[in-house]
C-alpha cells in the first residue's frame, strides 16, 4: 500500500514533518478504519482485563470487610484503612519503571508478568491472621500493579490523540465494572462459599481473584501485541504498515530508547506542576470513592447484603457516563471544558453525603460522585498524553503525576479513620474535587498563553531553528506543536 505523504512541511527544515498526517484515498482510509476496529477488538479488551482485574485486586478489601473480614480479625477502622491504604505505598515506588520500560521489557511481559506477581500477592491475602500481613501483602501487590503504568503510554503507540480519551475511558471503565462485579462476586461468594472447607468468605474472595488474576497474566504474556513496530504475526503486511504510519503520526518514533534529559525536561515543565495536582485531586475523590464505597453504604444504614447488591449500579452507571464524556472530548477535541463539570458533579455527590444521613440521598449521592471521579480520571489522563510527547517525557510525566497521585490517594485512605460518618474523608473529597474545578479552569488559561507565545515567536529565527529539531529532541516545546485545551 503506497502513502501518499502531506508535503506541506519539509522535513529537512521541520522536524514535525514526519509527524505529518497522509493524505489518504478513499480505499486507504477504508482500510485504516478497518485496521483500527481490529485493533480495538484486540489491544482493547486486554487492557480492559488488565485494568479490571487490578482494581478488582485493589478494591477487595472494602468487600472483605463487609463479608466478615472485620469482625473475624477484630479489626478498628485505622487498621482498615492501613489495609487499604497500603497498596499506595508500592504503587509509588514503582511509578516510574512501571512507566518507562514498557519499550524495553515488551508490553506483553511487562503486563502479563505483573498480573502473575500482583495475582499471586493476592492469593496469599486469604491466609492472612492479621492486619499487618494483609497490609504487607498490599504493599506488594502495588509494587506489581504500578508496572500497568505502562498500558496508556502503550495505548498512544497505537492510537492518536484524538482518539485517546474515548479508548482511556474504556479500560478506565474497567473499575467501575470491576466495583459492580465485586459487589456482585462478594454477595454470590458470602451466600454460596461461607464456610466451605472452613473458611470464611472473605478468605474465598482474595483466594478465587487472586487465582483469576495468575491466569490471565499468562494469557497476556502469549497474545498482546507488542509495539507497533516489532509486531510479527496476527496482522498483515498492509495493517503493520498502517500501524507503522499511524505511530508516527501520533508524535511517536519506533525503536526510541530512554532520554535521560527528557527526564530533567519533566522536572522543569510547570505544565507537569499542573498535571500532578489534578492527579492528586482526581486521586483523592476517586480512591474514597472506590475503596469506601461499600463502607459507607453499610454505615449509611443498608444491611451486608444490601450493601454488596446496591454497589452494583452505582459502578455500572458511572462506567457508561465515564465512555459517553470521553467519546464526546475526543469528538469535540476538548479535554479542559469536561474537566471541569465532571469535577462539579463529583462536588454535588459529596455534599449531598456530608449533609445528610437519610439513607436514599446518600445512595444518590455515590452516583454523582462515581460519575464525576471517574470521567475525571480518563480526561486528565487523556489531556497528558494529548499535551506531551517524547517518549521519556511523556513516560516520565505520567509517572510523576501518578507518584503524585498516589500520595493523595494514601492521604484520602487515611483520612477515613472517624467512622461510621467519616467526616474528614468525605470532607476532604469535597475540597479536593473543589480545588480541581479551579485549576483546571486556570490551566486552561495557561495553556492557551502558551499557545498565544508559539504563534507570536513562529518567524522568529529562533523558532526557523528550532523548528529543524524532531520530537524526541525538543518534545512538545516544538514551535508548530500546539497545546490541546
Amino acid at each position: 500500500m503506497e502513502l501518499e505523504l502531506d508535503t506541506s512541511r519539509d522535513t529537512s527544515v521541520n522536524g514535525l514533518a514526519v509527524h505529518d498526517e497522509a493524505v489518504l484515498t478513499p480505499e486507504e482510509r477504508r482500510a485504516e478504519k478497518w485496521f483500527v476496529l481490529k485493533i480495538d477488538f484486540i489491544i482493547l479488551p486486554l487492557i480492559a482485563i488488565i485494568y479490571f482485574l487490578a482494581a478488582l485486586d485493589r478494591s477487595d478489601v472494602g468487600n472483605a470487610a463487609v463479608a466478615g473480614m472485620t469482625d473475624d480479625l477484630k479489626l478498628t477502622p485505622g487498621e482498615l484503612s492501613n489495609c487499604v491504604a497500603f497498596i499506595f505505598i508500592g504503587l509509588m515506588l514503582m511509578q516510574l519503571p512501571g512507566a518507562l520500560l514498557v519499550r524495553l521489557l515488551t508490553p506483553p511481559i511487562q503486563l502479563g508478568c505483573a498480573l502473575i506477581a500482583w495475582g499471586t500477592a493476592t492469593t496469599l491475602i486469604c491466609e492472612a491472621q492479621n492486619w499487618q500481613t494483609i497490609a504487607g501483602l498490599r504493599v506488594v501487590v502495588g509494587l506489581f500493579e504500578a508496572f500497568i503504568q505502562g498500558a496508556p503510554l502503550y495505548l498512544t503507540l497505537w492510537y492518536k490523540q484524538h482518539e485517546l480519551a474515548t479508548r482511556g475511558a474504556i479500560f478506565a471503565s474497567m473499575q467501575s465494572v470491576a466495583g459492580s462485579m465485586n459487589g456482585l462476586i462478594a454477595y454470590a461468594i458470602q451466600n454460596t462459599m461461607d464456610g466451605r472447607l472452613g473458611r470464611p468468605a472473605w478468605r474465598w474472595l482474595f483466594l478465587i481473584e487472586g487465582v483469576v488474576s495468575v491466569g490471565a497474566g499468562v494469557v497476556m504474556v502469549f497474545v498482546l501485541p507488542p509495539a507497533p513496530e516489532n509486531i510479527k504475526r496476527g496482522f498483515t503486511k498492509a495493517e503493520r504498515e498502517i500501524a507503522l504510519r499511524r505511530t508516527k503520526e501520533a508524535y511517536n518514533v519506533p525503536h526510541t530508547t530512554i532520554h535521560l534529559k527528557q527526564l530533567l525536561a519533566v522536572l522543569k515543565d510547570k505544565k507537569i506542576l499542573f498535571y500532578c495536582l489534578l492527579n492528586g485531586c482526581t486521586s483523592i475523590s476517586s480512591t474514597a470513592w472506590s475503596q469506601f464505597l461499600p463502607v459507607i453504604l453499610h454505615n449509611a444504614g443498608y444491611t451486608q447484603t444490601e450493601t454488596q447488591v446496591l454497589t452494583i449500579p452505582v459502578y455500572v452507571v458511572s462506567g457508561v457516563v465515564t465512555i459517553a464524556i470521553g467519546y464526546l472530548s475526543d469528538r469535540f477535541h476538548m479535554r479542559g471544558s469536561p474537566l471541569i463539570a465532571s469535577y462539579l458533579i463529583a462536588v454535588a455527590g459529596w455534599i449531598m453525603l456530608l449533609a445528610t444521613r437519610d439513607m436514599r440521598t446518600a445512595y444518590a449521592g455515590t452516583f454523582l460522585i462515581g460519575m464525576g471521579s471517574q470521567t475525571t480520571v480518563i480526561l486528565q489522563l487523556a489531556w497528558l498524553n494529548s499535551n506531551v510527547i517524547g517518549y521519556t517525557k511523556k513516560g516520565g510525566s505520567l509517572a510523576i503525576a501518578n507518584i503524585f497521585g498516589q500520595l493523595c490517594a494514601l492521604a484520602s485512605s487515611f483520612s477515613f479513620r472517624d467512622g461510621p460518618d467519616y467526616f474528614t474523608g468525605k470532607g476532604l473529597s469535597l475540597a479536593a474535587t473543589g480545588v480541581g474545578a479551579i485549576l483546571t479552569a486556570v490551566f486552561m488559561l495557561y495553556l492557551g498563553r502558551l499557545n498565544m507565545v508559539k504563534l507570536a515567536n513562529k518567524d522568529t529565527v529562533n523558532a526557523a531553528e528550532q523548528r529543524k529539531r524532531g520530537v524526541e529532541d525538543l518534545c512538545d516545546a516544538h514551535p508548530d506543536f500546539m497545546y490541546s485545551l
